[in-house]
């Protein structure tokens, strides 16, 4: 308590603890003003949140819109904004409308009703919304201005949201309210609504009495040297109704009809503007019997970021009221009426430090390529041409590799296109026309790129940003970045080469990718998180995502949406509706319905349109500011510009022909389609793209039942058996009809597609949706069903780890897990190699780990499988598999293979023991043949039950061997097979050493074949060599050819790059 006059007056500062506010608005005003409001002699100056209240956003929203979102909305980003008030009482709606049209087309941003509109019998409240609505809407047409007609809710408070979403129906711009009438909680929950979205002006009708004066008792009058009484102007007027979610507010102003001081009147604005936490500044809208001719003083008093509101004087000017509207808009400073976006980027006073979007087309071109310059303003034709080349190049890109992502270009092509060339506010590139070669994972030393330098400096806070989320699209849109010039057609060509960053699935160091998205649906929410962070520093750029409609059925796709409505995240998704996924039509994979419907129904702004119309697209995606998130869905055609392509339905996710006819007949097509686009002239002088060597790491952390080691022999002759789960799997599911087998959009990539066409009773597509269908496949489980999961190893594990661990593991219920391509068997990148499958699965209580290193374990696992009572994991291969072990020695539960020459047995003493499961059991038999003629003597142990892990054949080994103990596996050596061994070393203190083979630890991998992962990460047979020396401390031999010594297995050394992953399976 201070004493801050002579008079005896004192500031007092009360704290209040949370709890006593109640979470609810009308507590919290109770707790600051209410008994007290009957005392004279006070009165409140102002409140202070506390950081709990100020994070309550359903008690205090706050605008949604505020001076910025309202800017946006009206498209005037600088100057005051005008407003008006149709007036007066007795006049019909259809004059309303006629009064509202003129103001509109005068240039008037808000016209508003008169405070006094209601119901009345000469202008009923629907008739006069819907025809003033109808009235300015069309004005906005002519003009290309978006003034808004913003009614009045004066009515009973149970009709006030009725009438506010009927506004909002006849397309009214916002609405405005009279807290002093229906109370401040019913301006709250209005603006908490996510989805009404549209601006609230508040009106100070009957505040006066809240109003804080100074009235003298004893003097009977009003004293401004006597105890004040009542709320503070700038708290009624400026911290409240913001608050409350006020996007701008009206007051009496000084010198009008009403008796407010120029202090008083300052200190409103300071209240509506000044930084208060998350909270947006609000327009402050000075008024009250103001004349055209204070306007000039308003604006020297208030500034530019002010609503100046006139009534009656405006109309008094004259019967033109365009007229007048375009005087009242001179005496606020703005001679060049705000129109469409062509005229304000004429003026340079509105945009001084922002590029143009004219500037910024021209500024594309320019980069270090070389590249000849667009015109200013892209034309359809042209953007359209640009479309058209992007599907010529992908197209000749198929006939080249016989492969190729063709459907995603003919359905993207135009979206693209008018996104890059016309509706985004990119900066030149700033990344080199050839792209470095990956160079590792970021990580110490090893600095974070990312390829979203092709679409400009992503720091700058003016620029817009597009993160691309459906990597799959990746070929397209390196099309597009050769075609505008942003990526030289040499980097173009070295498209899925080991080493190079153009990799097949794109990643975030890959040309125009910002994130790293190939588990799809993650870029919405990382695109969310970015815009919130824009928002919060003030950032004039727009965040865009491009999405593909099968993302759709991913759970966090709706999660994310979720988060962006609740928040009021500005950012604007563009979907490529093309109705079509891996497996097929969206509609007999996993139907999700109408996307529009379920959008809107989360609260989200939605515009749907033909995807392949250029004037559509930009107009959808340039139209008024919302604020929350807004979805553009972009209906397409996979086959757009190829109807041959319809002869491959209804599969088109990744094209290859079958035959020399059916290529040539698309060789024709080629050949009668245009040139090449002429919008770039690349400059050729650039290097390709070169591979860096990675060093290689080692680090450390299990359990151990028992087990059993086994001879085994293992065949000379390799047999190489085709698909050979594919054939088991329907063989074996004939036997078992109370199994299910369920996929995730990857059926034939994970060779269940014979179930799903000869038992449909048996097999279930549940779209991209893993999370979901983990928890799923748990409900089939305790029901009796015996549920067989197939999709790719890193979506069993990394996306769904919560679900597989309460749904499944908790439980003890016996899901069947197959996750295919394991560790680096897939040229997909890092979002598909799953290389910590292991340590993940591992930690979960009670599941079971299988790995299947060769066709004879692919055929007899789904027995062991079946036979274990609880979860399973299963590492499984897929397409060719070499047959390494007899037909007859079939994948026992807790066996170990012991892998030999008839001639071995368990007794002899072994120079090193060696430990492989999976593909590199393959290249240990390898490194095994290449050291044949030395007198090295191995121990090679084969696993295949991972979990329970076999500790008992481990320790054996290390005690039948001198040197040490080499593990070598396709995973990560933190967490898999090599952290096993040695937690039972050092458990046991065995005082062996111990070498692991495998991923290092700290890094990720990029996508390239499996032979090139193998090498650079360090765990093919040569690396096994090396490391046998390292034990033994001596060269083994110079002879580096695959089967040198006498009776070599026939194992052909580039083997595995003859069997590599098929992309149209990605």
């Amino acid at each position: 308590m201070s004493n801050t006059t002579t008079n005896s007056l004192f500031r007092v500062v009360i704290a209040y603890p949370n709890e006593t506010a109640g979470e609810e608005l009308p507590q919290f005003l109770n707790v600051v003003f209410g008994n007290t409001s009957l005392k004279f002699g006070i009165s409140v100056e102002n409140v202070t949140l506390s950081r709990h209240l100020m994070n309550n956003r359903n008690m205090f929203p706050g605008p949604r819109f505020g001076i910025e979102g309202l800017r946006k909305l009206v498209k005037v980003p600088l100057a005051p904004l005008l407003c008006t008030a149709l007036k007066p009482m007795g006049r019909s709606s259809q004059e309303f409308a006629d009064m509202a049209y003129s103001l509109a087309k005068g240039g008037i941003d808000i016209i508003k009703d008169d405070h006094g509109l209601g119901n009345q019998v000469w202008s009923p409240f629907e008739e006069r919304i819907r025809l003033c609505s109808q009235a300015v809407l069309r004005a906005n047409k002519e003009t290309g201005r978006n003034s808004l007609y913003t009614p009045c809710l004066n009515c009973p408070s149970d009709k006030i949201f009725e009438h506010a979403f009927y506004a909002k129906e006849c397309g009214a711009g916002g609405v405005m309210l009279l807290p002093g009438l229906s109370g401040w909680d019913v301006v709250r929950r209005l603006a908490s609504d996510c989805t009404f979205g549209l601006p609230i002006l508040i009106h100070p009708a009957m505040l006066g009495g809240w109003l804080q004066s100074h009235y003298d008792v004893a003097e009977k009058c009003y004293n401004s040297e006597s105890h004040p009484r009542g709320l503070s102007h700038k708290f009624l007027f400026g911290v409240l109704p913001r608050l409350c979610g006020g996007d701008a507010i009206i007051f009496p102003n000084a010198g009008g009809r009403f008796q407010f001081s120029q202090d008083e009147c300052q200190q409103i604005a300071e209240g509506c503007r000044r930084p208060l936490g998350r909270f947006q500044p609000a327009f402050p809208s000075p008024a009250g019997g103001m004349k055209l001719d204070c306007v000039p003083d308003m604006r020297k008093t208030f500034g530019d970021d002010t609503l100046f509101l006139i009534g009656g004087a405006l109309l008094e000017q004259g019967p033109d009221l365009e007229e007048d509207a375009r005087l009242f808009a001179h005496c606020a400073g703005r001679d060049r009426p705000y129109c469409a976006a062509e005229e304000l980027q004429k003026s340079k006073s509105f945009y001084d430090t922002i590029p143009s979007k004219a500037q910024t087309d021209a500024m594309i071109m320019k980069n270090k390529a070389k590249v000849a310059p667009l015109t200013s303003t892209p034309s359809v034709a042209e953007i359209e041409q640009v479309a058209n080349a992007l599907r010529r190049r992908v197209l000749e890109y198929t006939l080249k590799n016989n492969g190729g992502y063709l459907s995603q270009a003919c359905s993207s092509a135009e979206t693209l296109a008018t996104l890059y060339l016309k509706s985004l506010r990119l900066g030149p590139s700033v990344s080199p026309p050839i792209p470095p070669p990956f160079h590792g994972s970021p990580g110490p030393g090893i600095a974070t790129i990312t390829g979203e330098g092709y679409n400009g400096d992503n720091t700058s806070p003016h620029l817009d940003r597009l993160i691309f989320s459906p990597v799959h699209y990746a070929l397209p849109l390196y099309s597009l970045l050769v075609e505008i010039g942003r990526l030289d057609v040499k980097a173009f060509e070295s498209y899925n080469k080991d080493g190079s960053t153009v990799e097949l699935i794109g990643a975030e160091h890959t040309p125009g990718h910002a994130v790293t998205a190939g588990s799809l649906g993650q870029a919405l929410s990382q695109a969310a998180g970015i815009a919130y962070a824009r928002k919060v520093k003030h950032h004039t750029g727009r965040v865009f995502v491009y999405m593909s409609d099968g993302e759709m059925q991913e759970g966090q796709t709706w999660e994310a949406v979720q988060a962006m409505v609740f928040l009021r995240i500005e950012l604007t998704a563009v979907v490529d509706v093309n109705g079509q996924q891996c497996d097929g039509k969206m509609e007999s994979v996993c139907d999700v319905g109408s996307l529009g419907n379920k959008l809107r129904a989360f609260g989200a702004v939605v515009r749907e349109v033909d995807g392949h119309n250029v004037h559509a697209i930009d107009e959808a995606l340039d139209r008024n500011y919302q604020s929350g998130p807004t979805f553009v869905l972009c209906y397409t055609d996979p086959c757009r510009g190829f109807p041959l392509l319809r002869e491959m339905a209804p599969k088109l996710h990744y094209i290859r022909f079958k035959n020399p006819a059916e290529k040539l007949k698309w060789e024709n097509v080629l050949a009668q389609l245009e040139s090449p686009c002429t919008f770039h002239c690349m400059n050729n002088a650039s290097e390709a793209p070169h591979q860096n060597d990675k060093p290689i790491e080692a680090q450390s952390t299990s359990n151990a039942p028992r087990s059993t080691l086994e001879q085994c022999s293992v065949l000379r002759d390799v047999e190489i058996v085709a698909r050979p789960h594919q054939r088991c799997l329907l063989e074996w599911m004939k036997k078992n009809p109370d199994a299910m087998v369920l996929t995730a959009d990857l059926t034939s990539s994970c060779e269940a597609d014979l179930v799903r066409d000869n038992l449909p009773n048996q097999y279930l597509s549940m779209g991209m949706a893993e999370q979901n269908m983990m928890s799923f496949a748990g409900g089939l489980a305790r029901e009796g069903l015996r549920p067989f999961i197939h999709t790719f190893g890193v979506f069993v594990t990394r996306r769904p780890f919560d679900q597989v661990a309460m749904s499944i593991g908790v439980p003890n219920l016996p899901v069947r897990l197959l996750g295919f391509l394991p560790g680096l068997t897939t040229p997909g990148g890092v979002t598909h190699q799953a290389i910590d499958d292991v340590a993940l699965m591992r930690s979960i209580p009670n599941m079971r780990i299988l790995e299947v290193g060769d066709a004879t374990e692919i055929e007899s696992v789904l027995d062991i499988a079946n036979s274990i009572d609880g979860p399973v994991y299963i590492r499984m291969l897929r397409g060719e598999v070499p047959r390494l072990f007899p037909q007859h020695s079939q994948m026992k539960l807790g066996v170990a293979r012991l892998l030999s020459d008839s001639s071995s047995c368990l007794s002899r003493d072994s120079d090193v023991a060696i430990v492989t499961c999976g593909i590199c059991t393959e290249e240990a038999l390898k490194a095994r043949d290449m050291i044949q003629s030395s007198d090295v003597s191995i121990l090679h142990v084969h696993l295949s039950t991972l979990i329970p892990f076999p500790a008992d054949v481990i320790m054996s080994a290390c005690n039948m061997v001198k040197f040490g103990i080499i593990t070598m596996e396709n995973h990560s050596i933190v967490g898999g097979v090599g952290s096993a061994v040695a937690e039972v070393l050092a458990e046991h203190a065995v005082p062996k050493p111990l070498i692991r083979l495998g991923v290092s630890s700290g890094t990720y991998c990029h996508g390239a074949s499996r032979e090139y992962l193998v090498r650079e990460n360090g765990f093919d047979a040569f690396a096994l060599i090396r490391a046998i020396e390292r034990l033994v401390h001596r060269t083994l031999t110079d002879d580096w050819v695959v089967g040198a010594g006498n009776g070599s297995h026939s194992i052909p050394r580039d083997d595995p790059a003859n069997r590599t992953e098929r992309p149209e399976d990605l």
